[in-house]
């Protein structure tokens, strides 16, 4: 039987976030699934609703680069399920190639940083809660690579150096997960609390056939990464309101709470940080 508790998973087709999805199918709960193909979402539906026929799956097809899409789509979530428990931003990119989203932004900082900001506050009504309830928790998608980031200027995420995964994923992912420390306070006045989860290194088709990938890392991936069943059992654990004290602006990897990086510890990264992404959703 269905525990009533929804979860929103963006990037729920394929490597980890189609692990997450399935692992919360079979606990109960019910799911809303964001993804940019209507394809494989409409396959990946059809294979948990035969698994878990009763819980209830609702699909919305967008394109997390575009921030329009992302205003719409939030928006007709919130009108649909007024009651979110968690929130899951699982999409992410990782290319070689240098593109610009519909809006202008280079595509490292708009999928992995600004989709996931203006998700979240896009279903904060419906992540809302009174203080006397339970909270609500946000994920975001952490990772490893950001161990090589010794230096995050601001102008970089908008015209990047460096691509790849050491490059451009590395440093967008570096930004999220300041972002993610940052808006903790205030999400935590509406009952919210938000990690950053970097599983570890997963085999995923990014990670083993993408070409944002190393060559000799790429080859090596499927022997050396962890499944993706394994790390979406890591993320939400990791999502448990009530596991590591119910902290909140915290970061998790591998299973367990890590310092954040030095980096989100300095004032004037964040705040440049901070002004770039409420100026970039347009708030």
């Amino acid at each position: 039987m269905s525990n009533s508790k929804t979860a929103v998973v963006t990037g729920s087709t394929g490597g980890i976030g189609g692990e997450i999805a399935q692992l919360l199918a079979s606990k109960g709960w019910n799911l809303i699934l964001v993804n940019r193909s209507a394809e494989k979402a409409a396959d990946q539906i059809a294979k948990l609703k035969s698994a878990f026929p009763e819980i209830a799956i609702t699909s919305y097809n967008a394109d997390l680069s575009d921030l329009d899409q992302i205003r719409a789509t939030t928006a007709e979530i919130v009108k649909a399920a007024p009651k979110i428990d968690a929130l899951y931003n699982i999409t992410g990119i990782l290319t070689s190639s240098s593109v610009q989203s519909r809006q202008g932004h280079e595509i490292h900082y708009a999928i992995n940083v600004l989709a996931e900001y203006l998700v979240t506050h896009g279903l904060r009504p419906a992540l809302k809660r009174e203080a006397s309830d339970a909270p609500t928790m946000v994920v975001t998608m952490s990772s490893s690579s950001i161990n090589g980031v010794g230096k995050l200027e601001v102008e970089e995420l908008v015209a990047p150096k460096k691509l790849g995964l050491l490059g451009a994923y590395a440093k967008s992912k570096m930004a999220l997960t300041i972002m993610s420390a940052e808006i903790s306070d205030d999400l935590k006045q509406d009952n919210i609390l938000i990690r950053a989860i970097d599983p570890g290194p997963t085999r995923t088709p990014m990670t083993t056939g993408g070409d944002g990938m190393p060559g000799p890392l790429r080859l090596l991936a499927p022997l050396l990464f962890s499944s993706p069943d394994k790390q979406a059992a890591k993320v939400v654990f990791a999502a448990d309101p009530a596991a590591f004290g119910g902290r909140t602006g915290i970061m998790v990897s591998g299973g367990k709470e890590k310092p954040l990086p030095k980096l989100a510890k300095d004032p004037k990264l964040k705040e440049q940080l901070m002004s770039k992404l409420i100026a970039d959703a347009g708030q």
